[in-house]
């Protein structure tokens, strides 16, 4: 009855999720060689992680369990996510501390738009820094001139994710370079573009990122 009902959600939230990982697999194309090993970190519905793996990526999807406010990540993203690591085959883990992987055990580490729900984002990224052997892609948030996006921005992005108690741990350009230098990550190249979440203007940052000692 599980399978049954997770395979149900994913259906209904397919139209949503698969253009959404078909925008961000596109602008990871240049970032990523074929063929290597991926770890989705942060996964939510999986489908990016389930779509890079339909072209040819090794992937781990990766997850915390969600908070008592996470009412999306209980309700959408982790039956979704089940019944697409079922589907396709893929290993999933739901941990809340450290990753149960040795160091450098993935090509890459993606953090697609998940460290602004992050309460610690420095532990996360010292972890997603410790199992990527080549590089660390983060894909943010940041407002078109470069700078932290405000309120109307972050409570959008509280609703479009069905969460009570959102971190709102979004950061600026500068912020971001600044705790990537801090935690010792080379910036081997960013992009910047602008899509139109809900008809309004948002801006959006990939940082190409190498681990300290790679």
């Amino acid at each position: 009855m599980g399978a049954r009902r997770d395979a149900l959600i994913a259906a209904l939230y397919g139209p949503v999720g698969w253009p959404r990982a078909r925008r961000v697999a596109e602008r990871l194309r240049g970032h990523l060689p074929p063929g290597a090993s991926l770890l989705d970190l942060g996964a939510g519905t999986g489908h990016t992680g389930a779509l890079l793996a339909r072209r040819g990526w090794a992937v781990t999807l990766a997850d915390v369990p969600p908070h008592p406010g996470a009412w999306g990540q209980r309700l959408i993203a982790q039956p979704t996510a089940r019944h697409l690591a079922r589907h396709f085959g893929l290993v999933r883990v739901l941990t809340p501390g450290a990753l149960p992987f040795p160091d450098a055990h993935f090509d890459t580490v993606l953090l697609a738009f998940v460290l602004h729900h992050c309460p610690d984002l420095r532990a996360v990224l010292r972890e997603a820094a410790r199992v990527a052997r080549q590089r660390v892609l983060v894909l943010e948030d940041v407002s078109v001139d470069g700078q932290r996006p405000g309120p109307l921005a972050r409570t959008l992005d509280a609703l479009v994710n069905l969460e009570a108690g959102h971190p709102h741990a979004q950061r600026s350009h500068a912020d971001w370079l600044h705790l990537f230098d801090e935690l010792h990550l080379t910036v081997q190249a960013e992009e910047g573009w602008t899509s139109r979440e809900l008809g309004m203007p948002t801006g959006h940052t990939l940082y190409h990122l190498r681990p300290p000692g790679r």
